[in-house]
């Protein structure tokens, strides 16, 4: 593989880091403005439109708007309804008859006081007891009455030749001696003796008179008492109001009855109540007060009032516009979502989902990044130390091999949103490990970094890929390794050499095994290049510039892996190398959905 690289390498058939980035950003440009189409507000109302106008809902009344029509509908009913009741003859003449003069008259009429009075004196004229005194007043006769009958009992009492007769014995000389003597010789009698006696002879002589005899027959007929009754009785104010009243021939007029009765027959012959009497008697009156309280009418007016409606009218001019589906909330539904699936927007989103290339983001996510944009180092990522001597020591230290301390953050440098590592020619003092003795403090004559996300971000499985350069020295390493649960194994995802890269796993520490990695020489050490390393299972596969060099197995689980980045010195060199930097553009892990 490595020979095969390195020809195709030197005859310009492995794309370059510059490339292989303007892709990479093209992607990104692509993934963000797809992502932000897909996050944005129109593309949201985009797919509710789409979801809602692809509904069966949604089709089905378009399609019942697009098939209504006047005919059938309900308006349609409700119209017939109203003309059928408009044309009955019945309900023609009502209107015809209240849209009359006569119509307005009768109303007028109606509620006033004439007429009121009218049918009050009506109610009281036509009333069985008015009707009986009327009658008897007007059918009453002198010549019947008791008024007549004792009036002429009494002239008849008076006038009789048997009560003058009396009378007249009464006032006689012959009655007051009669009576004188009547005390003293009525016992003389029956004395023979005494029968010739002038008194009892003048006595005698009247008690056998005609006069005597007409005398007792008038009072044993009472005629004397009755005719004082009579007498008393006919010169009472009562009988003689009576006979007065019963002797005048127009002697209705004079009782109470005949002022209403007079006022009647007035309001009778007024213009206003002949015509209003007329009027309620008349067909189309009769008519009227038939539909007035109708169910028929009451079903018109309530017809008139919903067809006039300007929401009914509106409907019916819906129904039979052939045109109605553009006026409904449907069609400006339909209109926007036209608009914004023409629009550059949605265009641009469909040109997008077609490009293959975003399929990648189907499948890959971007576990870390780090494009150094921060002038200075993101702690919270990077640890600018060894992180297995931070963890069992406390601090970093040198390997036995190794010429520089590692001098944290003071050999760390950002510019121009790059990262360089930088190996310096200095006197410093630090720590190394001893195998015999263990740490131990040194003064060294040079100083580098390193970095690790140990206590950060780790990745189990998935690609690690770094853009770098750095000048290939025997003398000073650059190295991106990725270490798990134990410094060993370690896989180098690539450690610079003498004009060469080493790549591959190193299972135990020590010079020997670091030369068992697979070294690739032939780059171009003024530019930059991408090392990337992809991890599935126990597989692991190295490519330069997204081209494979090397793939081989792990031999044990190695866990979570983290990311080291090295620059380290392992001879003396000339200051005319340093100081050396080890420059990283990005770093970046991708792992699968």
């Amino acid at each position: 593989m490595s020979f095969s690289f390195r020809l195709r390498y030197f005859l310009g058939l492995i794309p370059s880091a510059q490339k292989i980035d303007s892709v990479w950003a093209e992607l990104l440009k692509m993934r963000d403005e797809l992502h932000l189409i897909e996050t944005s507000s129109e593309f949201a109302r985009y797919n509710e439109l789409k979801h809602l106008i692809q509904s069966n809902d949604f089709q089905a009344k378009k399609n019942d708007i697009i098939n209504m029509s006047l005919i059938g509908s309900v308006e349609n009913k409700l119209l017939n309804e109203r003309t059928h009741l408009e044309h009955l003859k019945s309900v023609k003449d009502y209107f015809r008859f209240i849209q009359s003069p006569d119509f307005n008259r009768l109303n007028k009429i109606d509620g006033s006081s004439e007429l009121a009075r009218y049918f009050e004196l009506k109610k009281i004229i036509e009333s069985p007891d008015f009707i009986r005194r009327k009658k008897e007043a007007e059918s009453l006769r002198y010549k019947d009455s008791t008024e007549f009958s004792k009036r002429h009992d009494l002239n008849t009492l008076q006038k009789s030749a048997r009560i003058k007769h009396y009378y007249a014995t009464l006032a006689s000389d012959e009655y007051r001696l009669f009576l004188e003597l009547e005390a003293t010789e009525k016992g003389k009698l029956g004395d023979h003796t005494k029968k010739k006696d002038a008194k009892v002879k003048i006595y005698s002589k009247f008690l056998n008179s005609s006069a005597y005899k007409n005398l007792k027959t008038v009072e044993e007929l009472g005629l004397p008492a009755k005719l004082e009754q009579l007498k008393q009785e006919t010169n009472t104010k009562s009988f003689l109001d009576r006979e007065a009243f019963l002797k005048k021939p127009a002697r209705f007029e004079t009782t109470s009855d005949y002022a209403p009765f007079n006022e009647f027959t007035r309001l009778s012959k007024s213009n206003e109540i002949i015509f209003y009497l007329k009027c309620t008697k008349s067909p189309l009156y009769t008519n009227y007060q038939q539909i007035v309280d109708s169910k028929e009418l009451a079903r018109l007016i309530e017809l008139r009032s919903e067809v006039e409606d300007p929401e009914f009218k509106q409907r019916v001019a819906f129904l039979k516009n052939k045109k109605r589906y553009n006026l409904t909330p449907e069609h400006n539904t339909e209109k926007e979502f036209n608009k914004l699936e023409n629009s550059k927007l949605i265009n641009t989103y469909f040109q997008l989902k077609k490009r293959s290339e975003l399929a990648f983001f189907d499948q890959w996510e971007i576990a870390m990044e780090e494009n150094f944009t921060e002038h200075q180092l993101a702690t919270k990522l990077w640890e600018p130390e060894n992180y297995w001597g931070s963890k069992m020591a406390g601090f970093s230290f040198s390997q036995p091999n190794e010429l520089q301390s590692y001098n944290g953050i003071k050999n760390i440098v950002i510019k121009n949103k790059v990262l360089s590592i930088v190996t310096k020619s200095e006197k410093s003092e630090g720590k190394v490990w001893d195998p015999a003795i263990g740490i131990l403090s040194k003064k060294f004559e040079y100083s580098s970094g390193i970095l690790n996300t140990g206590n950060s971000f780790r990745f189990k499985e998935g690609v690690i890929e770094a853009k770098v350069k750095f000048r290939a020295n025997k003398a000073i390493t650059s190295a991106l390794s990725l270490t798990g649960n134990q410094p060993f194994p370690q896989i180098d995802v690539f450690r610079s050499g003498d004009n060469s890269v080493g790549l591959g796993i190193i299972d135990q520490p020590g010079q020997e095994n670091v030369r068992k990695l697979v070294q690739i020489k032939g780059l171009n050490y003024n530019n930059f290049h991408i090392f990337r390393v992809e991890i599935f299972g126990n597989l692991v596969v190295w490519k330069i510039n997204n081209y494979e060099v090397h793939r081989e197995h792990t031999t044990k689980n190695m866990g979570e892996l983290f990311i080291n980045f090295i620059g380290s010195l392992h001879q003396p060199v000339n200051g005319e190398i340093l100081p050396h930097h080890f420059e990283i553009d990005w770093v970046r892990c991708l792992r699968k959905k």
